[in-house]
């Protein structure tokens, strides 16, 4: 069975996820407006960005196969989506957490795989080492998941926050850095220029999801520093992007979705920004609530599935 388990795989468990997904947006799992909105984002997260992602990160070893680790990621993806779903329909606590535990057990089995990537020779680039680390980041947000449908707070940290860090690790953490690689595969092939120009965004998109983590456990600045960071990297991503990945492109559908994609990132990073400095100068500019409105469901819909719907009809073309 798991010899047989291909990209393909996960592009159907993305769509069947998406198919979840919009049924359980229907569903109420919060007792608040704003948890609601951030619980579906998670949702949307694991049901659809994760298995997407997965189906375009793949480089076959021997023969066309695919490494052990990518395969039982990719088999046991759909498993640990659907105990997802079921912890948010229990009260936080130990059956909760165990519930989401099996979503952590299946994000291991994906950093697991990055690490493996890292120490390929062919995957040693800067735009698959991002990918990589996109990979590696992901388990760290499906702990804070875990912590979250536990009910546990460390440092104390509200709710709200650690259900907004899983969130963080899976788009931020997960989904930008192989964004940002799947085109800087497509720009290995430009000037020396251009190349150039993609490694610090590479390395700012790939620094800046940790620093902006390590920021909301010990300092504020330290958060607006790394919301910088992350912000200058996806617009200087945007800009090689438009500049040079879409009109090397032939399809017009995936032209058309990775300009919204890069468009959109330069409008959510900005309101990320705003937000951190808020925090910083203890100025109310943009709230948690308005922030999982906007930056959120920008974030969600128009950089990440734009970016990943693009890149996956690349591929299938």
């Amino acid at each position: 069975m798991l010899t047989q388990i291909k990209p393909q795989f996960a592009r159907i468990s993305a769509l069947v996820g998406a198919i979840a997904w919009a049924i359980v947006l229907f569903i109420r799992t919060a007792d608040s407006y704003e948890t609601e909105l951030i619980d579906k984002l998670l949702l949307l997260g694991v049901l659809v960005v994760v298995p997407l992602g997965l189906s375009l990160v793949a480089r076959p070893v021997t023969n066309g196969g695919h490494s052990l680790l990518y395969r039982l990621a990719v088999f046991a993806q759909p498993l640990g989506a659907a105990a997802v779903i079921a912890s948010f329909f229990l009260q936080q606590g130990i059956k909760a957490a165990l519930f989401a535990s099996a979503w952590l057990v299946v994000t291991s089995l994906v950093s697991l795989y990055g690490l493996w990537r890292l120490s390929v020779g062919r995957l040693r680039g800067i735009e698959e080492v991002s990918i990589s680390m996109g990979l590696i980041y992901l388990s760290i947000g499906a702990g804070w998941l875990v912590m979250s449908r536990l009910g546990f707070q460390p440092l104390g940290f509200g709710d709200t926050i650690v259900l907004l860090t899983a969130v963080h690790f899976h788009y931020a953490g997960f989904a930008a850095p192989i964004l940002t690689g799947l085109s800087g595969r497509l720009l290995a092939h430009a000037s020396r220029v251009t190349r150039r120009l993609f490694v610090p965004a590479a390395i700012a998109v790939t620094i800046g999801t940790p620093l902006v983590a390590a920021g909301i456990t010990a300092s504020p600045l330290l958060a607006l520093v790394g919301t910088l960071v992350i912000s200058l990297g996806l617009v200087l991503l945007a800009v090689l992007v438009c500049g040079w990945v879409v009109p090397a492109l032939h399809s017009g559908p995936v032209r058309l979705l990775l300009v919204i994609s890069s468009a959109v990132s330069l409008i959510s990073m900005a309101l990320a920004s705003l937000y951190a400095y808020s925090i910083v100068t203890k100025t109310l500019i943009v709230d948690i609530p308005h922030m999982a409105l906007s930056h959120g469901i920008l974030n969600a819909f128009g950089f990440t599935l734009c970016g990943l719907l693009a890149w996956a009809i690349a591929q299938s073309e």
